[in-house]
């Protein structure tokens, strides 16, 4: 897998640059560049406090600065579509 580099832009006044709170909880966004190509990320940080948020959000900017992220290979839009086919959402399972 290719290591990525990050690649943001921020305004430092703005303390929740790269995060938002979705239905209770943090997530961030970033893109990494590798290979000449880049990739938008988006993660849940998994807690429902804002400052938590904020210190997880500068761990994790600070440590893809230091060592990178490797990238997963994306599977084809394709094969993505027949996985979600193989079975069915919990909620039609037990009508069907």
């Amino acid at each position: 897998m290719p290591i990525g580099r990050l690649s943001i832009r921020f305004d430092p006044s703005n303390r929740l640059h790269h995060i938002w709170c979705n239905n209770g909880t943090w997530w961030v966004a970033y893109v990494l560049h590798f290979s000449g190509r880049k990739r938008r990320i988006r993660r849940s940080l998994k807690t429902s406090c804002v400052e938590e948020a904020i210190r997880r959000r500068d761990e994790l900017f600070a440590q893809i600065e230091r060592e990178g992220q490797e990238v997963p290979e994306r599977r084809p839009r394709r094969e993505r579509l027949d996985d979600e086919d193989d079975e069915p959402p919990a909620m039609l399972a037990s009508v069907a």
